[in-house]
């Protein structure tokens, strides 16, 4: 990734089992848990457009880890 992470941007990612398919990835806002949501397309089969940055895996890893909610019960 070139420069920060932004709310509304979309990314992509490469298929892990299929080099010639990869998912687009947007950057969603969530302001109740007051962090970032990927929100992540179904494979689709090419090549990525040239405007779409690649995510790193590790920091899409870690986006989806971030808690749904801060609700404690």
């Amino acid at each position: 990734m070139r420069g920060d992470i932004k709310p509304g941007q979309i990314y992509y990612t490469l298929c892990p089992d299929d080099p010639k398919r990869f998912r687009s990835i947007r950057l969603h806002f969530n302001p109740y848990t007051q962090s970032l949501r990927p929100e992540i397309s179904n494979p689709v089969e090419g090549v990525p457009p040239p405007e779409l940055e690649e995510i790193s895996p590790v920091l899409l890893q870690r986006l989806m880890k971030v808690p749904q909610s801060n609700i404690n019960y």
